[in-house]
């Protein structure tokens, strides 16, 4: 690194690299995530159930169902959308939180397995977040859902899923929700923020990395034919929204280190600035991915106040 950065020790041997934007590189990296997670085997206190459901092109997509099996009654949901750049799948540890969520939470977790932006641009797979969530509403009584009790949570490129599937609910005037959770989120597409100029070369995640994985999840779209100059789609750069009143109460979590710091804040201020409650938490000495450095115990203490900030809005 070019600068001494005064990162927590669990992060200070992470490695650092870009993630490229070829296509089949990430499609080898997906497949290395795919290998890590067959370690990965739920507890013995949760019980899983795997759903189909249809996008809105009609596309299959899988959605995994996770709850306390001492659960019952209409109770709580989480949708929780995973992290990688939209373009990677999830890891081991996005399913140990997942888990965690259900038992700590008293709730039941529902996790899409959306269509990831190396095969499948946007808006894809955020149309598979979009049904996700309407899936959960329409059939909350069969799912023994609360739907007046419905979040969403999301970490990285997941928080940008989460956040504009907020969006689309309240501007369709449907699939209500109580709270948007977001960690580390991505947030804007230019990538130009005092953070992005700054930390270029932090672990897990720099700023060349996310300029690629801007240039794959949005390919396909009007804005990158003509170079920028077409705006970019709605709820893909959820900040760049015009009004931010109305949306759920946040929780916001940023890293100090980390290049999409400054977007989040942004994006948590916008919320502030139109009147939505939101708890902003900088994770001092923090990089980009925190929660994905296994027995970090600096993931581990603002994991807790996120699952107390899960259980205030849901009433717990």
């Amino acid at each position: 690194m070019s600068e001494p950065y005064a990162l927590a020790p669990e992060f200070a041997s992470q490695p650092s690299f870009t993630i490229p934007a070829n296509r089949l590189a990430l499609r080898g990296l997906g497949l290395l995530l795919r290998l890590q997670r067959r370690r990965f085997a739920w507890s013995d206190d949760v019980a899983v159930r795997t759903h189909t459901l249809l996008s809105k092109d009609g596309s299959p997509f899988r959605v995994f169902e996770i709850a306390p099996k001492d659960l019952s009654g209409a109770a709580p949901a989480l949708i929780d959308y995973h992290g990688g750049g939209f373009f990677l799948t999830y890891a081991g540890l996005h399913l140990t939180a997942a888990e965690r969520y259900a038992l700590e939470g008293r709730c039941r977790v529902f996790f899409p397995d959306y269509r990831l932006s190396v095969d499948h641009p946007f808006p894809a797979g955020f149309d598979d977040c979009y049904a996700t969530l309407s899936w959960v509403h329409a059939t909350a009584t069969e799912l023994g859902v609360d739907p007046q009790r419905v979040a969403v949570l999301g970490d990285s490129a997941g928080g940008a899923l989460a956040a504009g599937v907020a969006q689309k609910a309240l501007d369709r005037r449907e699939n209500p929700l109580c709270a948007q959770i977001l960690v580390y989120p991505v947030t804007d597409h230019e990538t130009k923020t005092d953070s992005a100029q700054r930390f270029t070369d932090t672990p897990f995640w720099r700023t060349s990395s996310n300029r690629n994985m801007w240039k794959v999840y949005l390919r396909d779209s009007e804005y990158a034919q003509d170079g920028g100059r077409t705006p970019i789609p709605p709820y893909a750069a959820p900040l760049h929204r015009k009004r931010f009143d109305a949306l759920p109460p946040a929780w916001v979590e940023v890293a100090e280190f980390d290049p999409l710091l400054d977007e989040g804040r942004q994006y948590a201020r916008a919320l502030l600035a139109a009147g939505v409650p939101v708890d902003l938490h900088e994770v001092k000495g923090a990089i980009h991915g925190y929660d994905q450095v296994e027995g970090s115990p600096t993931a581990g203490a603002i994991f807790q106040e996120r699952v107390a900030a899960i259980r205030r809005f849901f009433g717990h």
